[in-house]
């Protein structure tokens, strides 16, 4: 996987998996918890790189860009924004899918292939991410389900945590 920012761009690292978040738990979510009343709390799915409105977004691995509301069910776009999904045909990673969301324009559609560090969109604030500091909302699927038990409650879904992948492929680690 390749860094999906330009080394030289500056950004931090903002909400990782698992962190708080408002609104119902859709089948291919990750959770938090369960409330009083037995409905699950949401939990983030990806990891948040802060970054300046508008700064070049890179495919961090060669695929073809996917229609996410194909793949994943309901697709709820109030909370993505302008998204650019990839599945990676990569040897390393084959199946595997990158959602890079809250984008302010893309530059590919769904269909196209995209090689590996290829622009494929610009950083934004849409969706959910509206009124919030503008940011790469950056999530990892496997092309397999993941058994997780959390709070009690066993569910199997395709996402992980991306940050120890996204932090491995970053320039600026140390």
């Amino acid at each position: 996987m390749a860094f999906p920012l330009r080394a030289s761009a500056a950004y931090r690292y903002g909400d990782g998996w698992r962190a708080s978040r408002v609104g119902v738990v859709r089948p291919y979510e990750q959770i938090r918890g369960v409330a009083p009343d037995g409905s699950y709390l949401r939990a983030h799915d990806g990891i948040d790189l802060l970054v300046k409105l508008g700064t070049p977004v890179y495919a961090p691995w060669s695929g073809t860009v996917i229609d996410p509301a194909k793949r994943w069910k309901p697709w709820d776009p109030s909370r993505y924004g302008k998204v650019v999904a990839i599945e990676s045909d990569e040897p390393t990673s084959p199946g595997y899918f990158v959602l890079l969301a809250h984008l302010s324009k893309q530059s590919v559609k769904v269909g196209d292939h995209v090689e590996r560090g290829q622009v494929v969109g610009k950083t934004g604030d849409t969706g959910n991410a509206v009124g919030t500091k503008p940011h790469l909302h950056l999530e990892i699927r496997a092309p397999f389900l993941i058994r997780y038990g959390y709070a009690g409650v066993i569910r199997r879904l395709d996402v992980f945590d991306a940050e120890p992948s996204v932090r491995a492929a970053d320039p600026k680690a140390s």
